[in-house]
């Protein structure tokens, strides 16, 4: 009879125990220098899009809303970019957050044209690995597959010099690699 009293009590223990173990922090945003979580989702063909596939580029996430009117005015700044860059030295992915079916449906065919890749974050996990809390929220990725840069919460009048930070970030790349091959 002691024994499963003892047994008993060491299990309530054990549950007190766990029971107040504090849940794990949610995850922090990567710093400066850091390499971010590499999945991104996935494209409107299925394709897993993974950071780690465009090492050697500059990269640029940007997580988004429908209901986001920043966010509504950045992504067509960010198409010209894509556009007037390329895919050889640039790729800059667009990330839904949390939008239904119809808002994102709605989104997509707005956006058809558009060369970003565009990948959908249905219940928020990937924004969660980036510490995403406000919107616009974007970051830029070195070549080296490092945080350069991230902005959050920026207004219309700051996208112009966003895009210049691209330019700029795209420019160093292409310097390095002009050393590198002058040798």
């Amino acid at each position: 009879m002691r024994h499963w009293i003892l047994g008993v009590a060491l299990a309530l223990g054990a549950h007190a125990a766990w029971a107040a173990t504090p849940a794990p922090a949610p995850a922090t945003a990567p710093a400066i220098g850091d390499i971010p979580p590499q999945a991104l989702g996935k494209d409107g063909k299925g394709k897993a899009i993974n950071l780690a596939d465009y090492r050697g580029k500059v990269v640029i996430v940007t997580f988004w809303a429908s209901w986001c009117g920043f966010c509504l005015k950045e992504l067509p700044a960010l198409n010209e970019v894509q556009t007037g860059a390329g895919e050889q030295w640039l790729k800059i992915i667009a990330v839904n957050v949390k939008d239904d079916n119809d808002d994102y449906r709605a989104m997509m065919k707005q956006m058809r044209g558009y060369t970003l890749a565009m990948t959908r974050d249905r219940d928020g996990a990937i924004a969660a690995g980036y510490g995403v809390k406000a919107y616009p929220n974007l970051w830029m990725i070195d070549p080296q597959g490092k945080v350069a840069v991230h902005h959050v919460g920026y207004g219309e009048s700051s996208l112009q010099a966003i895009v210049d930070q691209i330019k700029r970030l795209l420019q160093v790349e292409l310097e390095r690699q002009k050393a590198v091959a002058a040798g």
